[in-house]
């Protein structure tokens, strides 16, 4: 009972800790989510994965950029945009990583998606 007690204990101050990544926007575009990340001091790649993983719509494409934590962000949190815009914003302060996963059917992590945002605003 005593190791049953402490094991949720243990699962409880894991699971409540505080996130090493501080979302500053999301917004569905064309039936796909679209988050701007930042990581908080100290953070890694690995913690921003950890984020994708928890984060992303089991039902719908995600794509996560992610910021590391030199630049003041706050513009993203504080302005409204169009769907063109976020993304545009999102390029010119260019983001240390770009994730996603295609849903429904795949759960694989992609890291590439820096690359195909360029890629769709060049049409």
């Amino acid at each position: 009972m005593k190791k049953l007690l402490l094991l949720l204990s243990a699962i409880l101050l894991t699971s409540c800790s505080e996130s090493k990544v501080d979302e500053l926007a999301s917004y569905e575009i064309d039936g796909a989510w679209y988050w701007a990340i930042q990581l908080k001091e100290g953070a890694t790649k690995q913690d921003a994965i950890e984020y994708v993983n928890m984060w992303a719509s089991p039902n719908q494409t995600s794509f996560f950029y992610v910021f590391d934590n030199s630049f003041d962000l706050s513009f993203f949190k504080n302005e409204k945009f169009t769907p063109n815009e976020f993304k545009h914003n999102i390029l010119v302060n260019k983001p240390k990583y770009g994730f996603y996963k295609m849903m429904p059917a795949d759960d694989k992590l992609y890291d590439d998606g820096v690359w195909l945002l360029e890629q769709s605003l060049k049409k």
